[in-house]
């Protein structure tokens, strides 16, 4: 081994330059700086929408009223009224109106006995005027000649109208009111389902221009042996039909009472009309009919509440008010009224006696217009203005909203 090669072994090796980015040297922000920034954004973007959302909420509020009504236990014993007669519905007075309604029933029976039937034709003409523009009078017992050749006489005396015309010249028969008539004999041949009728005492142009013309049927003509109830069997088979017809009455009279009104036991009245009845046929098995009408004194129901309310509060006045079970209420006439709907009479005067509850009634309309725009701190001092409020609460949505709704259809309100 050479000396110079021992010495070149043991020189220490260098290294070599290595090449270095020129961006290492460029400064650079510090992280801290950007997680500001970054957070700042984001708070802010919060901030918005937390204050978008707030102010749309209060432009856009919705509320909901809870009232709860008073309950006010009453008792009245023999508290009395007095209503006068009102023909208009819609009156907003306390007053009484009637209402008839007329039903009829057919059954089937069997008659076990014979009887000899005689019976004349009845009916009900009009008479009609196109002869001259004066009135006619016609007597009682004016006879008159249908067109079956059957000749029937006035029951009662009637004056015929003249004839009127119109803007077009025409003329305008005039009409007498309805006239009851009875045929001049016995038999079925008069009965008719309806009938153009002549005076007998006229002729020429004044007996085509003065007739008269069936209204209804002409029933009752019959002659003859008839299959009839014996006398035994009446009493109890007219009973009967009385007790189906009044149930028939009082079925149909409840569902044709107008809304809005009420009745009593003590305020409705049947009259069933027996004359009518014939218990005769010409098998053993026929039919009988039987006619009747129910009157029924009408009574406003809120009206009545209200007017009971302000007899039974005497320390406060309520405009509406409610009373749920006030057809348990005992209410009867003081004196005796008309069972006939031609002549009511001009008032009545009832007894009212009895227990219930009144229920103050609070108008929502008003409680919304009272708080329409208004602050959450007025609610209070809106509802101790309604005496018919026992208690009420709120509730606006969105919840932070400082205000309630300005337009009413933004209100919900309900009752306990």
């Amino acid at each position: 081994m050479k000396l110079y090669d021992v010495i070149r072994k043991e020189q220490p090796k260098q290294e070599e330059p290595q090449d270095v980015s020129i961006h290492s040297f460029v400064p650079t922000e510090p992280q801290s700086k950007r997680n500001n920034r970054r957070r700042f954004i984001f708070f802010g973007l919060l901030i918005f929408s937390l204050t978008t959302i707030y102010i749309a909420g209060i432009y856009l509020v919705r509320a909901k009223i809870i009232i709860t009504e008073r309950h006010i236990p009453f008792t009245v014993e023999g508290m009395l009224l007095e209503l006068p007669h009102e023909t208009n519905i819609d009156s907003k007075r306390l007053s009484f109106q009637t209402m008839t309604v007329t039903s009829e029933i057919n059954r089937e029976i069997f008659g076990s006995e014979l009887t000899q039937v005689t019976g004349k034709a009845k009916g009900s003409v009009v008479f009609l005027n196109e002869y001259t523009k004066s009135s006619i009078a016609l007597k009682n017992g004016t006879r008159l000649v249908g067109q079956n050749g059957k000749t029937y006489t006035t029951a009662q005396s009637v004056v015929i109208p003249g004839y009127t015309t119109d803007a077009k010249k025409k003329k305008v028969a005039g009409a007498s009111p309805s006239v009851a008539i009875v045929a001049m004999e016995a038999g079925p041949t008069y009965n008719s389902k309806g009938l153009s009728l002549t005076i007998s005492g006229y002729s020429g142009a004044k007996k085509t221009g003065v007739y008269a013309r069936s209204v209804g049927e002409f029933t009752g003509g019959e002659t003859g042996m008839r299959h009839t109830v014996s006398d035994a069997e009446r009493p109890a088979l007219l009973e009967s039909l009385k007790t189906q017809l009044s149930e028939r009455l009082r079925r149909e009279t409840r569902a044709q009472v107008p809304s809005g009104f009420i009745t009593y036991p003590d305020l409705q009245f049947i009259s069933i009309d027996t004359d009518s009845l014939a218990l005769v046929g010409e098998g053993v098995k026929f039919s009988a009919k039987i006619k009747g009408n129910m009157l029924t004194y009408l009574i406003p129901q809120e009206l009545f509440e209200v007017a009971i309310a302000k007899e039974v509060l005497s320390d406060q006045s309520y405009t509406n008010v409610a009373i749920p079970n006030i057809l348990a209420l005992s209410v009867i006439p003081m004196s005796a009224i008309p069972t006939s709907s031609q002549t009511p009479p001009s008032t009545i005067s009832l007894k009212i006696s009895g227990q219930g509850t009144i229920i103050t009634k609070a108008q929502s309309e008003k409680i919304i217009q009272a708080l329409l725009g208004g602050g959450r701190d007025k609610f209070d001092s809106v509802i101790s203005s309604f005496p018919e409020i026992e208690f009420a609460r709120f509730r606006l949505t969105p919840f932070w909203a400082p205000f309630f709704p300005k337009q009413d259809r933004f209100f919900t309100v309900e009752t306990q």
